[in-house]
């Protein structure tokens, strides 16, 4: 991986991520997006939502959705069973609605710290999802970057 930018004091040189389990490939995602883990989904379904809108969790003081990162890539949505996790994820856009989202894992996910050294290779695909930024080799797992504007757009328009 190379630096987008040479030698600039103000982009890290590590990035301490978050590697998260799917049913297929696994989900890299900045710790930096990611507000908190939550390990017991109670999850409110509405039939009238998109596949990719699990529903919705309660989360602190607020009811926020749900989504399967699976069914926006086009892979079968994972059910939602004991070991079913939620990355929560800050929003990035100001768009009115909730300040948070959040994605479903399996099991825990794990901590990684990512530096130009290497680690991280991207993978080449015919063709990716439009809410995948890349596809990248992690420790010989492959693994979804996502592209999370865009999936804050949709979730936008959908709600």
């Amino acid at each position: 991986m190379s630096k987008p930018v040479a030698d600039n004091p103000l982009l890290p040189d590590e990035v301490d991520s978050l590697l998260g389990s799917l049913s297929g490939p696994r989900l890299l995602l900045p710790m930096a997006a990611v507000a908190e883990i939550v390990q017991q989904v109670d999850c409110q379904r509405d039939d009238h939502q998109p596949p990719w809108l699990q529903g919705w969790i309660n989360w602190r003081t607020e009811r926020i959705p749900l989504l399967s990162f699976e069914s926006l890539v086009g892979h079968e949505r994972a059910a939602l069973g004991d070991r079913a996790m939620a990355l929560v994820l800050y929003r990035i856009l100001p768009d009115g609605l909730s300040r948070f989202y959040a994605l479903q894992v399996q099991n825990f996910p794990h901590l990684i710290r990512l530096a130009d050294d290497g680690l991280l290779q991207q993978v080449s695909l015919p063709e990716l999802s439009p809410y995948v930024l890349m596809m990248v080799a992690v420790r010989e797992q492959q693994a979804f970057i996502p592209d999370l504007d865009k999936i804050e757009q949709l979730l936008a328009e959908v709600l």
